[in-house]
């Protein structure tokens, strides 16, 4: 039991990697186009969500730095809260 329990803890790592991507690609740049719409209202792209996700893939294609960090953030995160409860775990274990 302790073996299927490692498997799919094992299985669910790998599977947040892509979940974690997948938000930061589509649904991450969708809330940003959402609040930006209801706080500074609509905007000048014509296709509206579409366009919105266009231009962030293409900065990040061209290099732009402000739009990788927004593809990446989700998986940023996890990273660092990763790394702080593995830090944690391992000062309470000394």
């Amino acid at each position: 039991m302790a073996g299927m329990n490692r498997s799919l803890a094992r299985l669910l790592r790998w599977l947040a990697l892509p979940a974690l991507l997948l938000a930061g690609f589509f649904l991450l740049p969708a809330l940003a186009y959402r609040a930006g719409k209801a706080l500074i209202g609509p905007s000048g792209w014509q296709l509206g969500l579409s366009d919105y996700l266009a231009r962030i893939h293409a900065g990040a294609a061209a290099g732009e730095l402000l739009a990788w960090w927004l593809l990446l953030a989700p998986l940023m995160v996890a990273m660092v809260w990763w790394l702080v409860f593995r830090l944690a775990r391992r000062r309470d274990a000394e």
